[in-house]
């Protein structure tokens, strides 16, 4: 969570230091009956459990001078007497800790005096229930933090379990009674010699303030500052190796996930951290040492890191990373809560290694190729209000693991109005407020706990209303376990202000089949922290690794409960225990409790999952002898249009590929951006290539290069080239947006010729077209944006082709081509069979368009099917995929991944004039919000772009109240230019001939990013055709996650034209990719991908 300095400097003066103050109480939370819900609350009556968590401020203690105190506490399960039943044991902030024995049948009872916690002065944070001594018991650790300044309240502590529910408090022994605010531990045995090491997650020193941002960074690079500490189990005792581990490091922890994410059998740990510190991903050197990889692995993280979770959420036996952060879950929330990002700190903590940072959670999927796609938004999880805890766990049996996450703030500062309202106050009273009246004016943020099940495909449905008791809690701390042994998993959760709250599920047995599964260890780790289950059934397989620190400062069941839904059968069990080794077991009964251990384990040969179906081999470019880098020059387009969707100025570079020099290999031009030249590689008979330097390129180096072709233009029989140019820091009718024509001398050398009109319009594609039928090409080019003015329509352009001079006949062949939109990419078919050529054309908030080609004169077709189909599309291709006859195509939106998720029934709105009459272009996105239209960003970048605002609404929960008419005027929506899209998937558009067309979704791995380009052939040679596509668009502005989930994608075809995705191609591009070419090198097929701002990556099909 996030304050500003600045504020809590103001809010200081504030104060009255006359009285403490108390707010505490649970909310009136009436309810209906809760037998109805998969999971339901039982009465704290029917418990027993009666623990309330409290914090009680006093101007000593309180949020100016520990700003952690409204977090919250954990809660831990276990069974610590070993009778099968689970004891919970929940921390408290003002309150004593509490344990509860479990006496079967959600009967507990209260054995807190076992451990002396009447007696425990001071503040919980994260509990972990563990056998640290191996002795077949497990103990109780717990962190110690909070306001206090006396150590001794904070020292951590180990209670060791004697047996017959007697414990012996013993960190010091251990040497782990730290006094360094800890929030969490989490056990496991990172150089797997048989014993559980451990990690500990701390806070800076209450009130520590870093020194100037730069001198901040490096105190954090070279380790000066440290927050947490590793500690290595050396014969029973825990030795700090923190800096010998490569663990050395500075944060605001809230949460620790422990798995083996690269599946080389060592623990990996994942660290969330707040306050503009980033978190941390340690990849397991194998070593017993770490390295921290998320700059390499993660292209972005969350802004304000709570809590965490390592799962597998697709069942790919991959485990892959939750992390939750405190972004409004609805318009009004977002406008009066959530504060506006802040460009430039944005840009300076990602130059400066704290890399990008969002305000939303994240769902990194384990590509298992080192990278990770963050599909949050896809999924439908990205924003859950002040969220704290992440727990996956198969809560309906069904097979799919499905998402809880506990939130609430008992004081929500971010309120953006507190300030106004404070000011407004104390002129009322005439004097500075006291601490009961500043709290009063800050609001509780006590919201319903989110619930999400999990459908498969990367989808979550949210179902708190129908599974989950409807009760709002501010809930911290969350823990799930079979509490009575039926075979599903129960819900604890330690709320703050409230009594504790225990979930049974009550899923039906119907249709929901389990197996629950019990480790039993060895000497060290009795209870096989580290092994990793596989089950598998005729539907796939299901992963989980056992480790018990989850979510957010708080210790899971060990027994793992795995859902088989309808099947009624199990085809086998493996377990992969820490040291490696592999138990197996074939055919369990379903509905059963069994116990494995490794007494019959054996080592089996590892295989390599990186050669199982590889299409594509990579191979560097610098061995083809191409040296090429995308150089992008530096523009602030928001400085021109601060509410752009996405920059416009970085939409190369561009590619082309052919035979320039008749010696019958394929070679490579590649644009430049805006002060770098394009570049010619010829192929040489070795299969290498080499650089030309073409001084007419050269000249033109402070053009754009946005798209490029290659054609003969003056049927010389070779290859021309026509290059269009952009760049939205250029002016209207700028010279450097004339688009460049040069003529071929046959042996690859190019001169620029002047035989195309003056056309100084930002365009991109460009395409050959034979429309009058006279036997050479024409040229049909897209215009893309006009600098300055998204989203208007720039000029298109229809040029015939005179004897190799072109002539620009847009108005009387094509008229409704020259303002068509802003053109993205065009398809030059024949999709009517008729025997002429025509267009297709896409682009950002442009239906899919066909031009039909009527005796050479061009009409925009009326297609049923393409009615409400716009989007944001980047690109088309055309092939016949079913085999019918007749051309279908693949269209590339930005995909599912993203905040606005447009349908027809709420589609994406843009209003776009000169609001404010200043002589910049406005633009103002929205969306309908409880039946109104309301802008998609907030009071203070709206009001940066439109000043007026800021006179004409005072407060942010004003402007969060009105539409979209209210804020800037009906007059002024009403007149201004209004463009609607309601679409934002790729799709596959199936040709049924006479202008009918079915549109498919393509499958789901085309949804996960931008799709700017595609290539059509048959990769796994089966006689369909097959896609690959790529695209991203790293330049979102900051309030909208960047694009950068795809790393590419291969979709095979089949004999009906449906496409599956192939998961293991060996094409993978974790780059800002623009486009995407087919290339013969020697007698082999390769794949070429351009990246803005990067080499290029070249892939061999085998």
């Amino acid at each position: 969570m996030k304050y500003s300095c600045l504020f809590i400097l103001l809010i200081i003066s504030f104060f009255s230091c006359k009285e403490n103050s108390e707010k505490s109480g649970e909310l009136n939370n009436e309810g209906s009956d809760s037998s109805e819900y998969l999971l339901s609350l039982l009465p704290n009556e029917a418990t027993n459990v009666h623990f309330f968590n409290s914090v009680v401020e006093t101007y000593e203690a309180n949020y100016l001078n520990y700003e952690f105190i409204y977090n919250g506490s954990g809660v831990a399960v276990g069974d610590l007497n070993n009778d099968g039943l689970e004891e919970i044991y929940f921390g408290g902030n003002s309150t004593d800790d509490k344990l509860y024995l479990n006496e079967g049948n959600f009967k507990f009872k209260d054995i807190s005096s076992v451990l002396g916690l009447e007696n425990l002065k001071g503040w919980t944070t994260g509990i972990n229930m563990v056998d640290i001594n191996a002795d077949g018991l497990l103990d109780i650790y717990v962190c110690r933090s909070g306001p206090s300044k006396i150590n001794t309240e904070r020292a951590n502590k180990l209670f060791i379990n004697k047996g017959d529910l007697e414990f012996v408090e013993s960190a010091r022994t251990f040497g782990l009674d730290k006094t360094t605010h800890s929030i969490q531990s989490a056990f496991f045995d990172h150089d797997r010699d048989g014993d559980l090491d451990m990690y500990l997650l701390n806070h800076p020193t209450p009130g520590f303030k870093p020194k100037k941002f730069t001198t901040h960074i490096e105190e954090v690079k070279s380790g000066k500052i440290q927050t947490d500490f590793f500690f290595e189990n050396i014969d029973g005792n825990f030795v700090d190796k923190t800096r010998e581990a490569g663990l050395t490091n500075f944060g605001y922890r809230h949460g620790i996930a422990v798995g083996d994410i690269n599946q080389d059998h060592y623990p990996d740990i994942y660290i969330s951290s707040d306050f503009d510190e980033p978190d941390f991903f340690y990849i397991n050197n194998k070593d017993k040492t770490f390295t921290n990889v998320i700059d390499e692995q993660i292209n972005h993280i969350s802004m304000n890191s709570m809590g965490n979770e390592f799962a597998d959420i697709n069942n790919d036996g991959l485990l892959d990373i939750c992390v939750v952060d405190m972004a409004p879950s609805n318009h009004f929330r977002s406008k009066a809560y959530m504060k506006s990002m802040n460009t430039t700190k944005f840009n300076a903590l990602a130059d400066n290694g704290f890399h990008y940072q969002y305000m939303q959670n994240t769902m990194h999927v384990n590509n298992g190729n080192g990278t990770f796609s963050e599909i949050a938004q896809l999924a439908g999880i990205a924003t859950t209000d002040w969220s704290w805890a992440p727990l996956f766990f198969d809560i309906d049996l069904d097979g799919k693991k499905d998402l809880f996450i506990s939130n609430g703030i008992k004081e929500n500062f971010l309120y953006r109005d507190i300030q106004t309202e404070v000011n407004q106050k104390q002129v009322e009273l005439n004097r500075n407020l006291q601490l009961e009246e500043l709290l009063n004016i800050v609001p509780s943020d006590i919201t319903q706990n989110d619930l999400f099940q999990n459908n498969g495909n990367f989808k979550f449905n949210d179902v708190k209303n129908e599974w989950i008791t409807p009760k709002k809690f501010n809930s911290n701390g969350a823990a799930y376990a079979d509490l009575d042994n039926d075979g599903d998993l129960d819900l604890v959760l330690n709320n703050m202000q409230a009594e504790a709250s225990i979930y049974e599920n009550t899923v039906s047995r119907e249709n929901s089949n389990y197996l629950k599964i019990i480790l039993e260890g060895e000497s060290g780790n009795t209870r096989a922290i580290g092994a990793k289950v596989t089950l598998e059934t005729n539907e796939g397989i299901q992963v989980q690794e056992l480790h018990n620190a989850r979510g957010y400062l708080s210790s899971v069941s060990y027994p793992l409960v795995f859902g088989t839904g309808k099947n009624e059968s199990i085809i086998g069990v493996s377990v992969k225990w820490p040291d490696g080794k592999v138990s197996v077991m074939n055919n369990p009964e379903i509905n059963q409790t069994i116990s494995i251990n490794p007494a019959d384990a054996r080592t089996l040969q590892a295989f390599d999952p990186d050669t199982l179906n590889q299409y594509f081999t990579e191979i560097n470019p610098k061995d083809l002898g191409i040296s090429y880098r995308h150089s992008e020059n530096k523009f602030n387009d928001y400085s021109r249009q601060l509410l752009l969707p996405q920059k416009q100025s970085t939409l190369g570079p561009a590619q082309a590929v052919a035979d320039v020099n008749g010696d019958g290999l394929e070679d490579i031009y590649i644009g430049g951006a805006l002060g770098q030249s394009g570049e010619l590689y010829l192929q040489q008979n070795n299969g290498k290539f080499r650089k030309v330097n073409m001084p007419s390129f050269l000249r033109d180096k402070n053009h754009e290069d946005q798209g490029a072709l290659f054609f003969d233009a003056d049927e010389d029989g070779d290859f021309d080239l026509y290059v269009t140019s952009g760049g939205y820091e250029l002016q209207e009718n700028d010279p450097l947006l004339q688009d460049r024509f040069y003529i071929n001398n046959g042996q690859g050398n190019f001169t620029k010729s002047n035989r195309i009109p003056k056309m100084l319009s930002s365009t991109k594609a460009v395409k050959p077209i034979d429309f009058d039928k006279d036997g050479d090409l024409d040229l049909v080019i897209g215009g893309r944006v006009i600098p300055g003015k998204y989203p208007l329509a720039p000029n298109s352009y229809l040029l015939q082709n005179d004897q190799g001079t072109f002539q620009d006949v847009t108005d009387s062949i094509a008229p409704e081509l020259r303002t068509i939109g802003m053109v993205s990419d065009m398809e030059i078919s024949d999709n009517d069979n008729d025997g002429d050529d025509d267009i297709l054309v896409v682009g950002p908030w442009m239906p899919i368009t066909i031009l039909t080609n009527n005796n050479s004169r061009f009409i925009k077709a009326e297609i049923p099917e393409f009615e409400k189909t716009e989007g944001w599309y980047y690109s088309v291709a055309s092939a016949d995929f079913d085999k019918d006859g007749d051309l279908d195509y693949v269209i590339g939106n930005i995909g599912m991944n993203n905040k606005f998720h447009p349908s027809t029934d709420k589609p994406l709105h843009i209003f776009s004039t000169d609001f404010d009459s200043n002589g910049s272009y406005d633009i103002a996105l929205s969306k309908k919000y409880n039946g109104q239209l309301v802008p998609t960003r907030g009071k203070e970048c709206s009001s940066e772009q439109t000043p007026f605002l800021n006179d004409k609404i005072a407060t942010y929960k004003e402007f969060a109240s009105l539409n979209i008419e209210s804020i800037y005027g009906n007059d002024k929506i009403a007149n201004s230019n209004h463009l609607v899209l309601y679409n934002f998937n790729s799709v596959y558009v199936e040709n049924l001939g006479n202008n009918n067309f079915i549109i498919h979704e393509l499958p789901i791995e085309a949804q996960i990013g931008p799709t700017l380009d595609f290539e059509i052939f048959d990769v796994n040679k089966d006689g369909y055709l097959d896609i690959v596509g790529v695209g991203n668009i790293y330049d979102a502005e900051v309030e909208t996650v960047r694009y950068d989930a795809s790393k590419g994608y291969v979709l095979l075809g089949s004999k009906n034209g449906t496409f599956t995705s192939s998961n293991n191609s060996g094409f993978n591009v974790n780059k800002d990719m623009r486009a995407i070419s087919n290339v013969r090198i020697g007698e082999k097929p390769h794949l070429f991908v351009v990246s803005n701002n990067s080499e290029l990556d070249f892939f061999q099909l085998k």
